[in-house]
């Protein structure tokens, strides 16, 4: 059983990565949208380069954080998998 402790602690820190990231993507994702919806209309109504540059930016800047965000939902469900992969093999070794 002491050597199950440490699986345990990855599947349970790799499962909070996945709450915690999976929920600022969904935040990020939100202002994604948002950005989008202001870089549309600027892009349509503003004549100046200027204005559409800097809500491109804008919009930019939420698609990189999505982005990393979701790699590191990604990354924390790998370290849930590895430790539950852990769990699964540990009692086949005990038998033999």
């Amino acid at each position: 059983m002491l050597r199950l402790i440490p699986l345990f602690l990855v599947i349970s820190l790799g499962i909070a990565g996945v709450v915690v990231f999976g929920y600022y993507s969904l935040v990020d994702w939100n202002a994604l949208q948002i950005a989008y919806v202001n870089f549309s209309n600027i892009a349509n109504n503003s004549p100046e380069l200027t204005a559409l540059f800097s809500a491109e930016a804008q919009q930019n800047i939420h698609r990189i954080n999505l982005f990393a965000e979701g790699v590191w939902v990604l990354q924390s469900a790998i370290l849930a998998a590895i430790g539950l992969h852990g769990i699964c093999t540990s009692s086949q070794r005990k038998r033999n």
